[in-house]
């Protein structure tokens, strides 16, 4: 079976191998966001589009140096976010180079996403429905780990002891290749954080917001919730892989839109509707303050910033808005991070006394 690759979606790229490779795929994994991958990445994609693009412009053009001709891409998946243009645009970008490559655009369509699988691979029905499954499964398991990070990382007593543990996890996860191994690792990092020393005390609560691909990609948004553990606060996010899959599923927009409706009435496309909605939700419960993540020109999130800063003015709760290109500088994000915990901190203790 031919080589093929697909967009790097975060400490989530492992497990989408391992289900690939169980079809019978044979799987390049794209490679981690690096200088050198945002660096090919801008190099070649057009100036104004968002960064999530270019990011995977610069591990499409790596994995086509190692063979690859065909990318798999869900698509028409954030209303009108300009994602489910960008498999053609991508495409035309390669041809242009002579890299000729095959996109094969799966719909977030249950039955859309097994009909191309059984087209492809050959196997029933039922063999891809059943793996489908497990993949959703073991994506809530991956979750579940990353809040148990969130929750450790202020608290634990060897600092950094967390991250080395996760990020041996997530390197394991790319390089098993078959879900008996997926098991044992599994029961080994959740041994491993177990046995992490903590203060149980209280913490004041971050919660992130914004676009979906700088959200949960920690190469792409510099370790923003490793970094929020480290200056002492809990970092607390809705915006899953799971989230986004199943959303559409459970009819979750409809709801989202009568929430946000007296602040905004139609659509915008991508995430902005949830960030609002989530917004108002973490301002009435005990969060002490909101970071929304976003690529720079993101059309969706720019529109609901202007809604983020009244909610924020109308509760007082602490907000920061942080947007990433390819310029963005790892010493500036830290002094607006460590600014924006000060702040966290004491409309904390306010709240608390």
């Amino acid at each position: 079976m031919e080589k093929i690759t697909f967009p790097r979606i975060g400490n989530y790229s492992g497990l989408l191998k391992i289900f690939l490779e169980e079809l019978g795929f044979e799987v390049v994994l794209p490679e981690k966001t690096t200088s050198k991958v945002i660096f090919e990445g801008s190099k070649n994609s057009p100036e104004m589009f968002c960064f999530p693009f270019k990011v995977n412009m610069g591990s499409y053009l790596s994995a086509l140096e190692k063979g690859v001709r065909k990318i798999f891409m869900i698509t028409a998946s954030c209303g009108s976010c300009r994602l489910r243009y960008y498999a053609q645009v991508s495409k035309k970008i390669l041809e242009e180079k002579d890299l000729p490559v095959e996109f094969i655009i799966f719909d977030q369509n249950f039955f859309d996403i097994i009909k191309k699988l059984n087209q492809l691979t050959k196997k029933s029905s039922l063999k891809i429905s059943s793996l489908i499954l497990l993949f959703l499964k073991e994506i809530r398991f991956i979750e579940k780990i990353e809040r148990i990070g969130f929750f450790l990382r202020p608290r634990e007593v060897e600092k950094g002891k967390t991250d080395k543990i996760l990020d041996d996890f997530f390197l394991t996860l790319e390089k098993i290749n078959s879900l008996k191994e997926l098991k044992k690792v599994k029961k080994e990092v959740l041994e491993k954080l177990s046995q992490v020393p903590f203060e149980k005390k209280k913490f004041p609560i971050v919660g992130i917001i914004g676009e979906f691909y700088t959200v949960i990609d920690p190469e792409v948004n510099f370790r923003v919730e490793k970094k929020l553990g480290e200056l002492g606060l809990e970092v607390h996010r809705d915006l899953t892989l799971s989230y986004h899959l199943l959303k559409r599923i459970f009819f979750t927009d409809f709801f989202i839109q009568r929430k946000v409706y007296p602040y905004l009435k139609s659509t915008v496309g991508g995430h902005g509707r949830d960030a609002i909605f989530e917004m108002l939700k973490y301002s009435k419960k005990n969060f002490s303050g909101i970071l929304q993540l976003l690529p720079f020109s993101c059309m969706p999130e720019v529109t609901v910033r202007p809604i983020l800063l009244k909610i924020h003015q109308k509760t007082g709760i602490p907000f920061l808005s942080l947007s990433f290109d390819e310029q963005t500088a790892q010493a500036g994000l830290e002094t607006r991070l460590e600014a924006f915990a000060d702040v966290v901190k004491n409309y904390f203790e306010k709240r608390k006394s």
